[in-house]
């Protein structure tokens, strides 16, 4: 897996980010393994209220989005936490 940040609200309240699988990642781990399963790039954002801290921050996954990966969040977390 691979993330990056696609940007901010320029006033460091909200930043997103891109997850892609690197490559040979994904599913298809069958006995056959004839069916290799591509997974897709998931995109959501980490926002925060303007007098809040990254503590009560809310997380936005874009409706066409393949799935997030939880550790993809809890990176994205400890990103916002000390860059931000």
């Amino acid at each position: 897996m691979a993330i990056s940040t696609v940007g901010t609200d320029g006033d460091d309240r909200a930043i997103e980010f891109l997850v892609a699988p690197r490559s040979g990642e994904g599913g298809g781990e069958g006995a056959g393994g004839g069916g290799v399963e591509e997974a897709e790039a998931a995109h959501f954002a980490i926002h925060r209220e303007h007098d809040q801290g990254w503590e009560a921050a809310r997380l936005t996954i874009d409706p066409l989005s393949g799935s997030v990966p939880i550790a993809a969040v809890e990176w994205a977390m400890e990103f916002a936490r000390e860059y931000l």
